[in-house]
Order: structure tokens, then C-alpha cells, then sequence
């Protein structure tokens, strides 16, 4: 199996030790990686197809699976003098409260330019309602929505990564357990992962706020909420470090990573 991803890596939005954590997975069952190529079409066969490449390359298959995103499908959803704007790339203009440029019509989830997860369109349903009962609601932040990727090893993530949180000016500590070490991961015998935690730098070099959560490994798109409050509550290590994770099991990681930033780690 061959994955062709035109980006420079995939997983463009998690944190680099996930994506190095996928891809080894992927390698040692034989999947290979290419990254920044770009396919320019395919010649049927009889038993397959000829992918061809950018610069003439071409790869034999007997199976292609294409995934290049979505776009919103608003091509004459809207009639003229509707007053409801339409961007250049299909998506509905709206503000921050999810209006349209017509009183009383409000445009959520896949047809606006925001993060095209169920989840998130259910958080701005949930906002328009609110604010159709006068409830004035704070709309969705789309920076600490969390993440969910069902690859095997699973990956799932919120806040910002290492990377984006230095190119934000953030000073950061970061700290990575793995499950390796974890006895709920061996019980299941699933033990390739990690948990990285991303966190404020305080002056005087101690762990502040909880910036940024990212998980690889079994099961961890049900494990992601503990971080997806520690980030949204604007948590700080030394508070989350305080809350006794229950053994054995794969979510004490994440307590387990937390508590390492203080200083005084249980497992070492």
C-alpha cells in the first residue's frame, strides 16, 4: 500500500511526534509514505489503474482510495437578492455569530469556513438556538475544538501543537509518555502511542497553562476529554496534576504526563 499526500507530511495539524508515531506504524506494516507529490490522473487497466505522478512517474494499483477534503455544495442554493453572501470557494459569509447577511438566516457546519466535524456543527446549532431565544451566546472557538482521527493507531488532539504555539510567542514545556509503559495498553496489546502535553512556560521555567493536548495510540479518540478541558478552562499543570486518574487504565497516561510537569513524576 502506497499513501500519496501532496502536503509536505500528513497529519498537517497534529503535533509532530503523532504524525512520527503514525508513520512508523505505518512502515512497520508496510505502508508507504510519500509526501509532497501530486497526482495528475490515471490510465484504467483491466485489473486496476496506472496513478500518474507529477514529473511522469507512475504507480501501478489495483485499488485507489482518493480523500482530498470537501467543499460546501451551495451552487444554486440561494436565490438572487437573497442577501445571503456566497465566498468564492462556495462557502456562506457569516459573522461571528453565525449571521448571514439576511435577518433572521443563520448558516452553520459544512457550508461555512469553519472545521468540517460533526461536532462542531452541532456546537454552532447549538449557539444559533441560543440565540434565537435572546440567550446571547459566546460563539465556538475553533482553536480548541478537539480533534478525533480514526487511522490505526488513533490519533486525537486539541490546542495547539509544539510548533504553533512557538510560532504564536508562546515559551512552551512539553512532556511525552508513551504506552509503552502503560498497563491497560498491555493488557490489550496495543502499546504503540504516546501522550504529549503542551504548556506555558512560567519565568521562573515551571509548567503554566495547559496549551495543547495530542494523543496516538488505542482508543484515544475516547481518552481526549480530560485535555479538551484542561485547554478550554485555561487549567494550569499544577491544577490538573492534583486529579487522581484511576489504574489500570490507557487514560492514566495522560494524568501520568501531566503530573511530570511538575517536577515530581510517578513512574519516572
Amino acid at each position: 500500500m502506497t499513501i500519496l499526500e501532496a502536503l509536505p507530511k500528513i497529519l498537517p495539524l497534529c503535533d509532530q511526534d503523532v504524525t512520527r508515531v503514525v508513520q512508523q506504524s505505518f512502515k512497520r506494516r508496510g505502508i508507504t509514505v510519500r509526501t509532497g507529490v501530486s497526482v495528475t490522473g490515471h490510465t484504467p487497466m483491466s485489473n486496476g489503474t496506472t496513478v500518474h505522478l507529477e514529473g511522469g512517474e507512475m504507480l501501478e494499483s489495483n485499488l485507489v482510495v482518493v480523500s482530498v477534503g470537501r467543499s460546501p455544495y451551495t451552487k444554486g442554493l440561494l436565490g438572487d437578492g437573497s442577501g445571503v453572501t456566497v465566498d468564492e470557494r462556495g462557502h456562506i459569509a457569516v459573522d461571528a455569530g453565525y449571521h448571514t447577511g439576511a435577518a433572521s438566516v443563520w448558516a452553520i457546519g459544512d457550508v461555512i469556513d469553519t472545521p468540517q466535524l460533526a461536532h462542531v456543527g452541532f456546537a454552532e446549532a447549538i449557539v444559533v438556538i441560543k440565540d434565537i431565544l435572546g440567550e446571547d451566546p459566546a460563539p465556538v472557538d475553533n482553536t480548541t475544538v478537539p480533534w478525533a482521527i480514526y487511522c490505526h493507531p488513533e490519533v486525537a488532539f486539541v490546542g495547539h501543537s509544539e510548533s504553533s504555539a512557538k510560532d504564536a510567542g508562546f515559551d512552551v514545556v512539553t512532556s511525552r509518555h508513551r504506552f509503552a509503559g502503560n498497563s491497560r495498553a498491555m493488557i490489550l496489546g496495543q502499546t504503540d502511542g504516546l501522550v504529549k502535553v503542551v504548556a506555558e512556560k512560567r519565568g521562573d521555567g515551571s509548567a503554566g497553562r495547559v496549551l495543547g493536548v495530542h494523543m496516538v495510540g488505542p482508543w484515544v479518540t475516547e481518552q481526549l476529554s480530560g485535555g479538551y478541558l484542561a485547554v478550554n478552562w485555561e487549567a494550569t499543570i499544577g491544577e490538573v496534576a492534583e486529579f487522581v486518574q484511576p489504574h489500570p487504565t490507557l487514560t492514566e497516561l495522560f494524568g501520568e504526563t501531566v503530573l511530570s510537569m511538575t517536577g515530581r513524576s510517578l513512574h519516572g
